[in-house]
């Protein structure tokens, strides 16, 4: 039995369709990846420059702080007879307040780096959406 010239052309236009699709699916695959890698390219560079920044700050921060410590160190003398007490003293609180520093302005750090990727997956999603439609669209179609 040859098929009838009809069946054949909608199994060749079927054909052509989904190759079709794929091709643009997977067209639709790659740019949505670039999307990305391009949105981590940018976080990262952002998280650079803000790390950059914070670590020059926190160094500027320190020297000024451990300059106040020093001078504190002479000013505790009526209060505080013995320097290594005073100068004991002094290092804990230049360390207490450095150390809250730094991880302060590391946890705002960690909170921005993180890439904003909602609006490519939800392209993603609804391309696959829509092709998995037309696929359904084509097949109800064909068999008309």
């Amino acid at each position: 039995m040859n098929p009838s010239p009809a069946a054949s052309g909608d199994g060749a236009s079927t054909r052509d369709l989904i190759r079709r699709i794929s091709e643009d699916v997977r067209t639709i695959a790659r740019d949505e990846i670039e999307l990305l890698r391009g949105e981590a390219r940018r976080v990262a560079r952002s998280a650079a420059t803000d790390g950059a920044a914070v670590v020059f700050g926190g160094i500027v921060a320190l020297i000024g702080l451990a300059i106040l410590c020093l001078a504190a160190v002479p000013a505790l003398s009526p209060v505080l007879p013995s320097l290594a007490l005073r100068l004991v003293v002094m290092g804990v609180v230049y360390l207490g307040i450095g150390g809250s520093l730094a991880a302060s302005f590391a946890l705002r750090l960690r909170r921005n780096a993180v890439p904003d990727v909602a609006v490519p997956v939800h392209e993603a999603r609804a391309t696959l959406q829509g092709a998995k439609a037309a696929l359904e669209e084509g097949g109800r179609q064909v068999h008309a």
